[in-house]
């Protein structure tokens, strides 16, 4: 498409665009509903209220000089601006249709995104809404997902990230557990003990702490390792080691006193919760508004 229906730019402007295209002044008349006389006339009267030689014409052919170059590039560029705010406005009262797809992580699925996707989906009868719960990097484009939920810190990314909240982790273990074996008073006192490593946020069996003098990172003995956390919680419970877990899977267990924090304080900074998807130009009005939803519901 070569001019969009809906923004409105000076009459002078649009002339040049089509031509700065590379199409000939018979393609911009037809294009415009207006004779090859009058673009010419438009363009010329463009050039006298500038000041300056946009068009460059010999016998053979007409282009652009260096000032329709930079007339051309800033134009395009507002034009394609003012068609993306067009865009949102016009979405703004649309009810979504289609299907909604979503990817999340399988604990904080379970507990936290499930009943906001829930009441989102009630909130919209026309739209069918899928929701995928699994502990892994989804690559949300080549597997057809309009956006993704994950926890994790940031990473360089092609897709546009936009943060809901911070998720801290909890050292942690049963009484029991540090009853029979201690409490640990320092980071290095971990090498001691048995560890319950969550192997999703890291394959490596390395745990980083925060301190006066920075972070920390121990090779740990890891006792048991799963990559699902609500294994590893019910697994400290029974007093099977030390875990480090999201407070979304500890709170419960910490409020009851079937596990206690230990090393309170020294734990790394927060995950980062995120909402990810492929592109901030034209996103559909299915996603934009499940976006401001899940932010709004989340933070």
């Amino acid at each position: 498409m070569d001019l969009p229906a809906g923004p409105t730019l000076p009459r002078s402007a649009y002339p040049l665009i089509l031509m700065g295209r590379g199409r000939p002044n018979i393609y911009a008349a037809k294009r415009l509903e207006t004779t090859p006389a009058a673009v010419s006339r438009r363009i010329k009267a463009l050039e006298e209220r500038l000041g300056v030689r946009l068009l460059q014409r010999t016998i053979r052919k007409i282009q652009l000089t260096e000032a329709g170059e930079l007339y051309f590039r800033e134009v395009s560029r507002l034009l394609g601006d003012l068609m993306a705010v067009e865009h949102q406005l016009e979405t703004v009262t649309a009810e979504p249709t289609g299907e909604l797809r979503i990817v999340g992580p399988m604990s904080f699925g379970q507990r936290r995104l499930a009943p906001v996707v829930t009441r989102f989906a009630l909130g919209h009868p026309k739209l069918r809404v899928t929701l995928k719960l699994e502990d892994r990097e989804t690559d949300i484009v080549s597997e057809g997902f309009d956006l993704a939920i994950r926890i994790a810190y940031p990473s360089d990314s092609s897709l546009v990230a936009r943060t809901i909240g911070r998720i801290p982790r909890y050292l942690c273990a049963s009484p029991e557990y540090l009853a029979r074996r201690g409490t640990p008073q320092t980071p290095r006192d971990l090498l001691q003990h048995d560890c319950l490593h969550y192997n999703v946020i890291s394959e490596r069996e390395e745990w980083t702490f925060g301190g006066p003098q920075g972070d920390e990172t121990l090779v740990i003995k890891a006792a048991f390792c799963c990559n699902n956390g609500e294994v590893l919680a019910e697994a400290a419970m029974q007093g099977l080691g030390i875990t480090l877990l999201p407070d979304f899977i500890v709170k419960e267990a910490l409020s009851y006193g079937r596990l206690v924090r230990v090393l309170e304080g020294r734990e790394r900074a927060p995950l980062i919760l995120s909402v990810l998807y492929p592109s901030r130009r034209h996103v559909p009005v299915k996603t934009r508004l499940f976006i401001d939803y899940v932010i709004e519901q989340l933070t």
